[in-house]
Formats: C-alpha cells, structure tokens, sequence
C-alpha cells in the first residue's frame, strides 16, 4: 500500500450524544479519502471544536480496520493511545498522554510486532532499543554550534524501515532517466526537543527533478524521533539523509 498525505473531507455526520464527566457530549464521524477511512470522536455540545471522550480512528473502504484508539480531555489528548500497524493487525505503539504530552513509558514495536523501543517520556530516558542494522548512512549533528550530542535522535520502529520507506514511495524522475542522471541528494531537517521535525532542505542535489523527488519523499517518513540528548537534556540535532538515485 503506497501511503500518502492525507486529508480530511469537510462533512461531518453527528450521531449518539452520552454524558462525559458530568459534561452533554455528541458523536462526531469525519469521513477521510486519502487514505480511506474515518474517525470518530465525540465533542462538548456546547463547544463542537472541543474534543471529549473516546477517540478511534480506522482505515479501508469499509472502516473496519482500526489504527488508533484514544481519549480526550477538554481537547487534549489524555489516559492510554494505541496505535496499530496500517497494513497488519501488530502494535505500532502504545502508551499514555496527559494534557496532550506522551508520559511515562511508551512501548514502540516494529513491523514483526515485537518490541523495538521502550522509552520514558517523564525521564527523557530511552530504556531499552532492540539491536539495529547499519545507520545506512545518515548523519546526526547537534543544530546549535558547541554542542555536543551525548545521544543520537532515535527513530522508532529502527532506522532500516524509515529508510526502505524512502525506496518503496520514490519515483525516479522522467528528466533524470532521460539524461541518465545518478548520485545521491542529501536532505537535511531538523529535530527538535519533542521529536517534531522541521526545516526540511536540500543540501546537495543532482538537479534534473531529483532534488524535489528527495525532498518530498524524505518529508513523507512518520514523525517518530525521539529526541537527542546532551547533558541530561534533549536537545535539537539535524539528520543528513542520504536518497540514491540508480539506473539498472
């Protein structure tokens, strides 16, 4: 399955309405296109843009498989989320929120659905991480000049199937097969102290469509970092990922 952006179709369908901690709650459905499937939700009566209460969210044409389960508290993400593999029925992550913030240990699994990562979100503390392979060549440095990272960002679900993401969604470029252009582009970003990324850049490009190829499909891969380190505190890093482009 090819993943890709997705996006929400602006109709609602409201539904079953129950009481939540004393508060008139009504079920949401938002149906999505891309990918297939819905989430439901419930929000305040007199608040609709305020989630609360149970959250689910299931991918197909028939909505039946369920990817995410949840809750809310006055908007925010709250008590115990799971999250499920898109194509199998294995744990992708499990773990609780409060005010809308991943705490205490979060259990993260690969595509085996075997653990891979166990990490302390309260302690900062990454408390077990299952032996990878080769880093396939990206490249970790501290954003801030002086800095020296204690820790690499880690990427949850290990760092060979972030990378063989990039191979399954490239398309190599028609410009680029006409003039027989290969190499590879380097795409930069950074990750901040929460595992967010951002500033997205290319840093050395072959040209000919390439570069935009790199860029877009670099910014596809899930947002699953947990932060770097550097005296006890996470810090912001940039990630060097190197995308090959070959003729064979």
């Amino acid at each position: 399955m090819r993943p890709s952006l997705s996006f929400l179709v602006p109709f609602l369908s409201l539904g079953i309405s129950f009481a939540s901690f004393g508060q008139d709650t009504e079920k949401v459905t938002v149906s999505q296109q891309k990918p297939l499937g819905r989430e439901e939700y419930f929000v305040l009566k007199g608040a609709p843009a305020t989630k609360q209460g149970p959250y689910q969210q299931y991918s197909g044409r028939k909505g039946a498989k369920l990817l995410t389960s949840g809750f809310y508290t006055a908007g925010q993400k709250d008590s115990l989320w799971i999250t499920y593999a898109e194509n199998s029925q294995e744990l992708s992550q499990k773990g609780h929120y409060h005010n809308d913030e991943k705490v205490g240990v979060w259990d993260y699994y690969g595509s085996d659905g075997k653990l891979a990562q166990q990490y302390d979100h309260s302690k900062g503390k990454l408390l077990f991480s299952k032996p990878t392979m080769l880093m396939n060549g990206l490249v970790f440095s501290a954003a801030e000049e002086g800095v020296k990272l204690d820790t690499d960002p880690v990427y949850v679900e290990q760092l060979n199937p972030m990378v063989s993401y990039i191979g399954r969604n490239m398309r190599y470029p028609a410009e680029a097969l006409r003039k027989d252009v290969q190499g590879k582009v380097w795409v930069a970003f950074t990750i901040d102290t929460k595992g967010n990324t951002t500033d997205y850049r290319v840093i050395q490009g072959l040209g000919s469509g390439c570069d935009e190829e790199a860029l877009r499909v670099v910014k596809l891969i899930p947002t699953n970092w947990i932060p770097a380190y550097a005296g006890g505190k996470p810090v912001a890093a940039d990630c060097l990922v190197p995308v090959s482009y070959a003729i064979r």
